[in-house]
This record gives C-alpha cells, structure tokens and sequence, in this order.
C-alpha cells in the first residue's frame, strides 16, 4: 500500500510539473509552483526525487514519450496507407497544440544551454522520423505512393514541416492552420505521386491506449 501511494505521489508530481512547463516555460517552473499544484508541501517535492533538475527531466522525458505513443496511436488506427498517411500529418499539425507538445517545445528551446535534454529530444525526431518512413515504406509495398526522392529525406521533410508551422502555432492568435496543414499535404501528394485531400478519414482499427504522460513505474523516471 505504501509503494503505490509513493508511485502515485511521484505521477502526480510529474504531472504538475510538465502543466507547470507547458502553461509557463522551463523558468517558471519550481520546488514551490510543483507543491503548490500537486497540493503538497515543498519538503514532499524533494523527497520523492533525487534532486528538482531530476524531477523537471522525468517530466519532459514523460511529455515526449506521450506525445510519441499518441503519435504512433493515430498512425496505427488506419490500415490503408493513404488514410494513414492524411491522418498522422492531421495529427501532426493539430487544431490545439496540446500540453505535451509544449513542453517539448520549451525542452527543444534550451537543448544549447541545458544539453541534458539533447539526447530525449534526438531521440524524438528520430521517431517521429521513422515514424513516417514506416508510412511510406508500407504505402509503396502496396502500389499506393511513388516516392519522387529518397524516403528518408521525405520523412525528415515532412517532421521539419510540422515543426515549423506548430512553432508558429503556439502563438494562440495564429489562425492559420488550414494553410500551414495544406502546404504539408501538398508537398507530400508532390513527393509521393498521391492524392491527400479532404478530411482525416475515420480510424478503421481501434487506436491503442496511449501511455501516460508521466511514467507508472517510478523506476523509469529514474
């Protein structure tokens, strides 16, 4: 009973934490803004984690792992490759820029001074990267794109688009979003020799659960 209470208080930390990032930025956050959200006392914050710079890691860590599981969830709701394909670069360039999305768009912004994000962050592209080379890769099995250059640089292409155009997104009075997704559409109907108008189809296979964007096992903040 103990160790879930424990586990339970470390997860809700972790969530305050990565709200905290997403509502403030990475300066705004604190020992005292945590405990305040989580509802705790400042003491509580630290004795749960090794040390703050460990907690606001965990946080970040667990906002990128969300946002890859949903990520892949949408991806793997459609069999067809085309529908596939017209849902995950929806997904990519969204109506709402959601939490975790911010917050790895804060880790993104200080990888040059706090290089302890380096390494999670890489590790998102590279599988947001392979992600859509997984897309294609199966598309062209099946007859449905004809790629017009080489795979990987239109995966990277299409991760450097989304990139981009949420990064203007994160402005709330940026209405453009129509506009930046039928750019990235367009470029991938170009490069692949498809057809990608109109709306995201419906998914035809239950997307799986995405996991939780603070880890459920203690150990993996670690």
């Amino acid at each position: 009973m103990a160790a879930a209470k424990t586990a339970q208080r470390r997860r809700d930390l972790l969530e305050a934490t990565s709200r905290i990032i997403s509502e403030r930025g990475l300066s705004g956050v604190s020992v005292r803004a945590v405990a305040e959200r989580a509802q705790v006392s400042a003491g509580s914050v630290l004795y749960h984690f090794e040390s703050f710079d460990q907690l606001v890691e965990a946080a970040v860590r667990g906002a990128i792992r969300e946002f890859i599981d949903t990520r892949r969830a949408v991806a793997e709701g459609h069999r067809d490759p085309i529908d596939r394909l017209r849902a995950t670069i929806h997904a990519g360039i969204p109506e709402r820029i959601s939490d975790d999305l911010r917050v790895v768009y804060e880790a993104s912004a200080v990888v040059r001074e706090q290089p302890r994000f380096r390494l999670d962050i890489a590790l998102l592209l590279e599988r947001q990267v392979a992600l859509y080379t997984s897309i294609i890769d199966v598309g062209v099995a099946l007859g449905a794109f004809s790629p017009r250059m080489e795979v990987p640089a239109i995966a990277a292409n299409l991760v450097a688009l989304e990139d981009a155009y949420d990064l203007y997104l994160l402005d709330p009075d940026n209405w453009q979003r129509e506009t930046y997704l039928s750019n990235t559409l367009q470029f991938a109907e170009i490069a692949l020799g498809c057809r990608l108008s109109g709306e995201p189809p419906t998914a035809s296979t239950a997307a799986p659960t995405a996991a939780p964007a603070a880890a459920t096992d203690p150990e993996e903040t670690e």
